[in-house]
């Protein structure tokens, strides 16, 4: 009898992994479905209970967040103007007053940058974000991203067949995670603008071999320690990291955008030593690609 039941639960059971799965990777509002079974519905009921909960806290703390950074946002703009109004007179300041302006303007910058992060953070916790999705020739579009980067004299080397390649993508989202990662390279590879590389590759697919475009951006910097290659991605990471993100100017939410852009595409961000055997990282970002055929 014992064998039976056991037998009985196996799938119930792993319906319920499959759940508890599924909220792992985001989707909040996963419940497993009643059933008659004394024993199962009382997991049922505390699965789904737990599940309530989190989705609750979850969706509280994203709301938080958004109330926040909506309620930084007006008086950032009345500084930020005020600023721009002390830079047009730069020239009758001090010495020493420009100095203080220069640093003051800064971290306004940095500050208004942290705050459009916060809200785009909350978006994901509050699974508002949707995807724009559009057909894009990849090696054109990262071409024009880099150009209204904040390095747009980065180089890009396109391989010949990325040339053909084109992705199914929002392109808002994509050239932000290309930004983030021309930003990163800029703040740990210093007047270096590094490089960007764009490349295809085959993966094994379950009938056939998938073709995946590679957008690599490398920098100068010191590079990301093997134990922290995978903490780099994580919110505010540099708080908790002792290498080369611990003296950033970032707040550590620009590679976390990254990684969550680049996930709803359904692709995979990592990073890696430069290729070339010199000091820095190699951050790369990989995305399903379709070849174009004459």
């Amino acid at each position: 009898a014992g064998s039976f039941a056991a037998r009985r639960a196996v799938r119930p059971v792993g319906v319920a992994a499959q759940a508890a799965k599924a909220i792992a990777g985001g989707r909040l509002d996963t419940r497993l479905e009643p059933t008659e079974d004394p024993d199962l519905s009382m997991l049922a009921n505390s699965f789904n209970d737990m599940a309530a909960a989190l989705q609750t806290r979850i969706e509280r703390d994203a709301r938080f967040a958004s109330d926040v950074s909506h309620e930084l946002r007006s008086p950032l703009m009345t500084l930020s103007a005020s600023v721009e109004v002390m830079d047009a007179r730069r020239d009758e300041l001090p010495e020493r007053a420009r100095a203080a302006l220069d640093l003051l303007k800064s971290d306004v910058a940095r500050f208004q940058g942290l705050v459009e992060d916060l809200l785009e953070i909350s978006r994901f916790d509050a699974g508002a974000v949707r995807l724009h999705r559009e057909e894009l020739l990849a090696a054109e579009f990262v071409r024009q991203a880099v150009a209204v980067s904040s390095m747009p004299e980065t180089p890009v080397s396109v391989s010949p067949r990325a040339e053909m390649i084109v992705i199914d993508g929002d392109r808002r989202r994509l050239a932000r995670v290309i930004a983030n990662l021309i930003d990163n390279a800029r703040l740990h590879g210093g007047a270096d603008p590094g490089s960007v590389e764009v490349s295809v590759t085959e993966v094994d697919g379950p009938d056939e071999p998938v073709t995946k475009i590679r957008i690599a951006v490398e920098d100068h910097g010191p590079g990301v320690p093997e134990h922290e290659r995978q903490l780099v991605f994580e919110r505010f990471a540099r708080g908790g990291m002792a290498g080369r993100r611990a003296s950033s100017d970032g707040a550590g939410l620009g590679l976390a955008l990254v990684d969550e852009h680049v996930r709803m595409h359904g692709g995979k961000a990592w990073v890696d030593d430069r290729l070339d055997g010199e000091p820095g990282a190699r951050f790369v970002i990989e995305l399903d690609a379709e070849e174009i055929t004459e």
